[in-house]
């Protein structure tokens, strides 16, 4: 197999070659690298190019000063179809995708459209087996940005004839001009495959989870389709070594990349239960950017778990510090895991009770976010005895994923169309703003002391912090 190619991070070099100057030239040199060194540091436009902020999802805007009043800034209205994605920011662009298959972007401070992309015929939701997309199934998944090229990822449902087509597109996100198409459909019926997970950027690659249609009906598997972000190269993939099921869904959250590029995703259940051999269901994955296994872990229920439909692929999984990854899920218990020892069947290093949860958790200064259905709770990480704590619950309603910005925690109340800012050391309710109604696991996203929030078929922005310009 190939090796992927090397990605380097998104910096800006200043040249280190050496010159003979005076000493006047010297300290002019050194003040102008300075400078150059202060604006790669802090660039002009605080960016979210990715589900979550960064492929740790950890849900932290690094860009916010202090809280500001709260304060509704802009809504766009009418959009062609529903979000079910999560917003990502660009550059000064606010992008939201469709289910009719639309790319649009805003002007972050003022909510002016800058451009609209339609990328072809959406899948009618009558075409489906099954399913609670309506009434038509277009891009589900959030998208990715590449800082280094500017470009926008995004996989379309597209209508073709009788059938369907998951394509890949990358758009200039500046622009919305489109700069290639590609199928990446994973081998199986394409209209018992649902694009759920949102995509991630890793070494060059861009990586495409599938799971099953709600109701998990008809034939489908799991699968993590790795397509090359330049367009050259043939896609590659982990399948998920089951006769049915095992999802890569991850209730719309996403894969989590460390830092040597390794990928962990976690499966949902899958065809074997009670006495049945182990198939992978129910299982935290560890995979190379090209989809190769390299280790897992599953809990000792795994069976039980999978007969149940109480399984881990419906909650990203979190990187910590200490080599650790917390991975929670449908069974109520949250799991702490070694990411270079995984420990395979039961080798988790701690677990304990926590909640049913779906979507993703955020983490900042020792303290994680859990998206409980129950309303989200915060637990105190103990990195180096691997162990958890809890230190708060929040509002039994506020069931969204959570993320962190303004040294506030925000996160959707779905089920009463309400936006909650609480209290990061506390959980005390400091913001209840109501909003329009949103889709499944929805969240916000944030960046210069602006949180952008999909609402159905509308766009809200509202100021929670000071930027850092």
């Amino acid at each position: 197999m190939p090796r992927p190619p090397r990605e380097r991070g998104y910096v800006r070099y200043i040249s280190d070659m050496p010159i003979r100057v005076t000493p006047l030239l010297r300290g002019l040199a050194a003040a102008a690298t300075l400078v150059l060194t202060l604006l790669a540091a802090h660039p002009a436009a605080a960016d979210w190019t990715t589900y979550h902020g960064d492929g740790a999802r950890d849900g932290v805007d690094r860009t916010a000063g202090a809280a500001r009043p709260f304060r509704a800034l802009w809504s766009a209205q009418g959009l062609a179809g529903p979000i079910w994605a999560q917003p990502l920011v660009y550059r000064g662009l606010v992008i939201v995708v469709t289910e009719t298959n639309d790319v649009v972007a805003y002007r972050a401070a003022s909510g002016r459209r800058a451009w609209r992309r339609h990328l072809g015929t959406p899948v009618p939701a009558s075409a489906l087996p099954c399913g609670d997309i309506a009434p038509t199934v277009g891009i589900t998944s959030t998208p990715v940005i590449d800082p280094r090229s500017g470009r926008l990822f995004v996989v379309a449902d597209l209508r073709r004839g009788q059938s369907a087509q998951h394509r890949l597109f990358a758009l200039d996100a500046r622009t919305g001009r489109v700069r290639f198409g590609r199928a990446v459909d994973p081998p199986s019926d394409p209209l018992n495959q649902l694009q759920r997970e949102g995509l991630a950027l890793d070494r060059g690659r861009i990586l495409i989870g599938y799971g099953g249609n709600d109701g998990d009906c008809a034939q489908y598997r799991g699968f993590l389709v790795s397509a090359p972000a330049d367009d050259r190269g043939a896609t590659t993939m982990y399948a998920v070594p089951t006769a049915r099921e095992g999802a890569i869904w991850s209730a719309g959250g996403a894969p989590a990349i460390d830092r040597a590029g390794h990928v962990f995703v976690p499966t949902g259940n899958a065809a074997n239960g009670p006495g049945r051999p182990f198939d992978h269901g129910d299982t935290l994955e560890k995979l190379s950017p090209l989809g190769r296994e390299l280790d897992y872990w599953a809990p000792a229920s795994w069976a039980q778990d999978s007969a149940a439909d109480a399984d881990l692929g419906s909650v990203s999984p979190a990187l910590l510090p200490g080599g650790l990854v917390f991975q929670g899920g449908k069974n109520g218990r949250g799991y702490l895991v070694s990411t270079t020892r995984m420990g395979h069947i039961g080798g988790e290093r701690y677990s304990a009770p926590v909640c049913d949860s779906f979507g993703s958790d955020a983490f900042t200064a020792g303290t994680l976010l859990v998206a409980c259905t129950s309303g989200v709770r915060a637990l105190a990480i103990d990195a180096r005895r691997a162990r958890f704590s809890s230190r708060w619950n929040g509002p039994g309603d506020a069931d969204g994923s959570p993320i962190v910005a303004a040294g506030r925690v925000w996160v959707a109340s779905t089920s009463d169309d309400l936006l909650y800012g609480l209290d990061l050391r506390t959980g005390a309710v400091r913001v209840r703003q109501a909003v329009p109604a949103m889709e499944h696991f929805v969240t916000p996203a944030a960046a210069d002391g602006r949180l952008f929030l999909a609402t159905g078929t509308s766009l809200a922005a509202f100021r929670v912090g000071a930027d850092r310009r």
